[in-house]
């Protein structure tokens, strides 16, 4: 157990908004050729006139079953259609190294186009494009923060993720399924991005409550510290004040709540964890022997490449209406949801599945309009929405 344990944090360290910085070596970042001896064909058109284009794909590592996998199969797709030569560069689980070892590979190549996370990049590839150092070259930074500005460009497309709206169905869907007339919300740090999907929760517990006519209270806590152990603590004191499903924005460190939901009885006593970013419970059962995964009823999922992959449509000319900024994609664009796989289905009724589609439907109509971390003019606006369960928030 503690063997698969240790195999499954290491792939998962440094997954997603909610994931820790590594504290990896320092060594130099390894370089993979991506294989063009099976390269298919280019796609009638805009592929043809993209043969030779270069892209590096850029990342910490693949192997993660989560975003930078997702990304990583992005940049594959855009090989096969488009005829580019691919490379990946990962820097490794440092993320103090992440700028460094990115300006070492442009330094040693030109690359037409550059596809990464933004996490730790953003900020150096504005400033190095408005330069006119990197403006040459084509980025696509994914997993943006909606507030990043690219302002002063004209070579960056950012792909945005609304996690609001994807947490809001997460907050629906807890409401609906819960037992005990509670439900809870461990978020990882009290930060803007991550308070983001804890409001959008909020917003969608308020709605079941007023507006489905659900009777449903929520607990919403930080975890004391980003670890395992800190997770497990957290999801522990939630379960412990009657919660029985538990959003927990927290991907790396999720085998913590899963623990503490299994240590509860688990989905056999009714015990639920929904995760964030990637679909958690499909990972955890192909990694195997991981305690509780079957307590991880769904996850609120980041759809990377479709976002990815439209925005590819336009910088080849296959369409149009997308221009170089940062582009926040939601409900309506296929960006967030819910992990709907075999697991999902066998634990909800088909009536409640019916009632998020619904949701999900009106979300993207813009009938619901959800609330964002960011609509709040102050903290303490927010503070006051988050800690009432029947305060308001009209943007």
């Amino acid at each position: 157990m503690k063997k698969a344990l240790a195999m499954v944090l290491a792939l998962v360290m440094c997954l997603g908004l909610v994931a820790c910085a590594g504290s990896g070596s320092n060594s130099t970042p390894a370089t993979t050729k991506a294989s063009t001896d099976t390269q298919a064909p280019a796609a009638e058109g805009s592929g043809k006139a993209a043969e030779g284009k270069t892209m590096l794909y850029y990342t910490a590592y693949i192997g993660d079953f989560g975003l930078a996998d997702m990304g990583w199969r992005a940049a594959q797709a855009a090989q096969e259609k488009y005829g580019y030569d691919v490379t990946l560069v990962e820097y490794g689980n440092d993320s103090s190294q992440a700028v460094n070892s990115l300006i070492d590979a442009l330094d040693t190549k030109h690359y037409d186009y550059v596809m990464a996370m933004g996490w730790y990049i953003s900020d150096t590839v504005i400033e190095k494009s408005k330069s006119g150092e990197w403006a040459d070259t084509t980025f696509i930074l994914y997993d943006t923060a909606p507030s990043t500005d690219f302002s002063g460009t004209n070579n960056i497309y950012g792909v945005s993720f609304a996690q609001n709206e994807g947490s809001f169905l997460v907050g629906i869907y807890s409401a609906l399924m819960s037992k005990t007339g509670k439900v809870g919300c461990v978020i990882n740090l009290d930060a803007p991005i991550t308070n983001d999907f804890g409001t959008g929760w909020l917003c969608g517990v308020k709605y079941a409550k007023k507006t489905l006519g659900l009777n449903v209270d929520s607990m919403y806590t930080y975890m004391g510290e980003l670890t395992v152990q800190g997770d497990y603590e957290s999801v522990n004191v939630v379960m412990d004040n009657g919660c029985d499903y538990v959003y927990n924005v927290g991907a790396s460190v999720s085998l913590g709540a899963m623990q503490a939901a299994d240590e509860k009885g688990g989905y056999e006593n009714g015990k639920f964890i929904i995760g964030t970013d990637y679909d958690q419970y499909t990972y955890f059962e192909t990694v195997g022997d991981v305690q509780g995964y079957k307590s991880m009823v769904t996850s609120m999922l980041k759809n990377i490449e479709p976002c990815v992959a439209l925005l590819l449509q336009n910088i080849n000319g296959e369409a149009t209406g997308i221009e170089p900024g940062n582009h926040t994609y939601g409900v309506a664009e296929g960006g967030t949801g819910l992990a709907e796989n075999d697991w999902y289905k066998q634990n909800t009724p088909e009536d409640v599945q019916k009632q998020i589609a619904d949701i999900s439907a009106k979300i993207a109509s813009g009938e619901i309009d959800v609330v964002s971390y960011f609509d709040f003019p102050t903290y303490d606006d927010f503070a006051t929405y988050r800690d009432n369960i029947d305060a308001e928030f009209t943007k």
